[in-house]
């Protein structure tokens, strides 16, 4: 599985969304990548906040939650492929606390076919303890027929 070789090097998960352009300019950070799910980290940065409340903004979180979502079905693919997001709801329950840090955590939880299914949450708590969710998201990722990873992957090593 494709999860042990982002789980087992700080440095491959540095390099993987290092080479996402959008990922990279956000500052994401993997702080854990298991079987099927992850953490991921978006540090709070002033030029990512709302005015109105002081938290990162809505579209900042919601390409946080996306791209957790692909790290995710990563970690649930038996071997690199290329893939989409497919569609994507994020409900919002409340702003991200004034200057936190956000985390999100989501999950693959299922591969059908060519779809790919997610789950999870957003919080203002830290990589080992979670804070009270506010958003939510889930979605589906369609993984391409015959595909071939158009990043390359094997810049990670070997996967």
């Amino acid at each position: 599985m494709l999860y042990r070789h982002l789980a087992d090097s700080a440095q491959h998960r540095r390099e993987y969304l290092g080479i996402i352009p959008h990922s990279a300019a956000l500052g994401l950070e993997i702080t854990l990548a298991d079987l099927n799910r992850c953490v991921l980290r978006l540090p709070f940065r002033a030029e990512l906040a709302d005015a109105g409340h002081g938290g990162l903004a809505n579209g900042a979180v919601s390409a946080l939650l996306d791209n957790a979502g692909g790290v995710a079905v990563f970690c649930a693919l038996d071997a690199p492929a290329d893939y989409s997001t497919l569609s994507l709801r994020v409900e919002f329950i409340a702003p991200p606390a004034s200057g936190a840090d956000v985390y999100a955590r989501v999950e693959c939880v299922r591969l059908e076919g060519r779809q790919a299914h997610i789950r999870g949450v957003a919080d203002c708590g830290s990589a080992d303890r979670p804070g009270a969710p506010f958003a939510t998201v889930s979605g589906v990722f369609f993984i391409k027929p015959d595909s071939r990873p158009l990043r390359d992957f094997g810049a990670l090593g070997n996967v």
